[in-house]
């Protein structure tokens, strides 16, 4: 990172009102990068600050989950889970939900959000062209460009949220209208 942009974060860390809890071992990592930046200590202070940003992916994992629906009518669910990515997402974050029927029906609900790799993902699904190429179908879902796909003989509906954020809603002996009424209780508004 460069020492212009690790000053930049560390401001704007220290400046910006925190909504969530303050976890105090976040601040400390970011003083801690603002001193060492200080000194000079260049290699110091972008460890600590990658340590602060690992803590906040952390956090934001762990209060992401609040975006998965309860089980709708008839359906059962698993606890849902997350982690964060790290190097693997490119810093994003991963986070699931199983629910399923007692007739075997089953339903996967993932996030991947904040990851640069979903760029180049999301570049295909916000495109028509590509989305009819693939065979796949545009729709809505709560106002965001989505992609419902039957090509595996199961359907699938990917929603794109906020260029940031891409839902996979996948399973085996379920119909494509339960994806979409899955798609459509989740809570984005806790993204």
């Amino acid at each position: 990172m460069k020492p212009s942009n690790l000053l930049l974060v560390a401001s704007l860390a220290l400046a910006a009102p925190l909504q969530a809890a303050e976890d105090p071992a976040v601040a400390e990592a970011i003083e801690a990068g603002l001193q060492h930046y200080r000194k000079g200590e260049l290699s110091q202070a972008s460890s600590q600050l990658d340590y602060a940003s690992a803590l906040i992916r952390q956090q934001r994992a762990g209060e992401v989950v609040g975006v998965f629906p309860e089980p709708l009518p008839g359906w059962q669910a698993d606890e849902p889970s997350s982690e964060s990515g790290g190097m693997m997402l490119g810093g994003g974050i991963n986070a699931s939900r199983h629910y399923y029927k007692e007739e075997s029906a089953q339903l996967e609900i993932e996030l991947v959000l904040d990851s640069p790799l979903l760029q180049s993902v999301m570049a295909m699904l916000t495109n028509p062209s590509m989305i009819a190429m693939s065979g796949g179908k545009l729709i809505k879902v709560q106002g965001h460009n989505a992609m419902l796909s039957t090509e595996s003989g199961e359907p699938e509906l990917t929603v794109i949220v906020n260029g940031n954020a891409m839902f996979t809603l996948s399973g085996e002996g379920v119909k494509a209208s339960e994806l979409q009424e899955f798609a459509n209780a989740l809570q984005l508004d806790k993204l």
